[in-house]
């Protein structure tokens, strides 16, 4: 596991976890660390993340799933699923706001924890994006299929927030 340690403002930070090349800038003077964990390989795709942390309960993390076949890539679907997933954790979701990240269609979905739910303390907001690095429509209906998803999750501030999806970069080495 790699860790390094920055707090300068604006400073840009590009770290490769798997394959990729992942460029963001935090836009913050907050000290945090940086960890790119083994990825993790199941029989249907590989997951590489890169977490983003500050203290116990505010940090981000930013995972990208490498799917071994076609899959569904229609960003409604996505949303659904995340809104899911995010309401099944105890937090009480917004409608999500699509958005373009890294210059490719996506979305924000935030919410608080529902009272009582969580240990996260009162006030948090989780924030939550997606978006495809290879979405493609699909000639099988009105439907996009693609291999690689972005997925960018934060209980930092919005506008640290924002700044990483703001200038969030991924590339294939």
């Amino acid at each position: 596991m790699l860790m390094a340690s920055s707090s300068a403002l604006a400073a840009s930070e590009t770290h490769q976890i798997g394959p990729y090349t992942v460029s963001f800038n935090m836009n913050t003077n907050t000290n945090y660390q940086i960890q790119t964990p083994n990825s993790t390989v199941y029989p249907f795709a590989t997951v590489y993340t890169l977490v983003i942390s500050t203290d116990n309960t505010t940090g981000a993390s930013i995972g990208i799933t490498e799917y071994k076949n076609l899959t569904t890539a229609t960003l409604e679907t996505n949303e659904e699923i995340a809104a899911l997933r995010m309401a099944l954790s105890g937090i009480n979701v917004t409608a999500p706001v699509e958005q373009v990240i890294d210059n490719k269609s996506g979305f924000l979905l935030s919410g608080k924890p529902f009272a009582g739910m969580t240990n996260v303390p009162s006030g948090t907001v989780f924030q939550q994006a997606q978006y495809w690095l290879d979405s493609k429509n699909c000639e099988c209906g009105p439907v996009s299929v693609g291999t690689t998803l972005v997925d960018v999750a934060s209980t930092y501030p919005q506008d640290v927030t924002k700044g990483i999806l703001s200038s969030i970069h991924v590339t294939m080495s």
